[in-house]
């Protein structure tokens, strides 16, 4: 939108390169995701894990789920 306006990508980020600091490392360089301190709750419920295994089940021994059990 905005190249089509006529700016030329005024701070959307849509630049290819990536600026350096003055140590020479790249800001996507220097990022590391880090892990959870605390694992996030489950988001599906029991009886939701119930209905997955009955359907599982209903699908046969050949299922594509049973070979990761």
């Amino acid at each position: 939108y905005l190249e089509l306006i006529g700016g030329r990508q005024p701070d959307f980020g849509l630049v290819a390169s990536t600026p350096t600091s003055t140590t020479g490392v790249t800001a996507r360089e220097a990022w590391r995701p880090q892990p959870r301190p605390a694992p996030l709750p489950p988001r599906i419920t029991d009886a939701e894990v119930e209905a997955h295994a009955e359907l599982v089940e209903k699908l046969g021994d050949q299922a594509l789920w049973r070979r990761f059990d």
